[in-house]
């Protein structure tokens, strides 16, 4: 299945040391330009052969456009892309983002749900350490919906 992300799942899954889920749970990750430029990685970094930079067609920067009146530019490409290039998933954290995003229709998981589906298909040995890590790096996450995802991932 090829995925459409936005910054805060390679941010996020980078600093907990498990980028590499994406590829392993996906065909190809897409990412579109504003997403590039916001993801900032140090220098000499190698960009995985699983992850491409797509640029947006004409079609999709009017989309990206008008949806970054109410969201911002990496999320508003990461839509527009999705919806341009009918990928299987969008990957989104940012609420507002989600919710722009089913209102189109769209299938969304953020970073948690990546963990998740790592964890239930044996991926990773355990969720809560990670999730623990997460929330030290300042991604909240609340204790309901972390309940529910240790449950998922058998961890309850």
């Amino acid at each position: 299945m090829i995925a459409v992300s936005d910054t805060s799942p390679l941010i996020l899954l980078d600093k907990v040391g498990h980028l590499r889920l994406l590829g392993d749970l996906f065909e190809k990750v897409l990412i579109p330009p504003a997403v590039d430029a916001e993801w900032l990685r140090p220098g000499g970094y190698i960009v995985p052969e699983w992850l491409s930079v797509v640029t947006l067609s004409p079609e999709a920067i009017d989309t990206a456009k008008k949806l970054s009146q109410k969201i911002d530019a990496g999320e508003a490409e990461a839509i527009a892309l999705y919806q341009s290039v009918k990928a299987g998933l969008l990957l989104l954290d940012d609420l507002n983002g989600r919710r722009n995003a089913k209102n189109m229709g769209f299938p969304v998981v953020g970073t948690l749900g990546i963990l998740v589906s790592a964890k239930q298909k044996g991926m990773i040995p355990e969720l809560k350490p990670i999730l623990d890590t997460l929330k030290k790096h300042r991604f909240y996450i609340a204790d309901e919906t972390m309940q529910k995802a240790l449950e998922l991932a058998r961890e309850a």
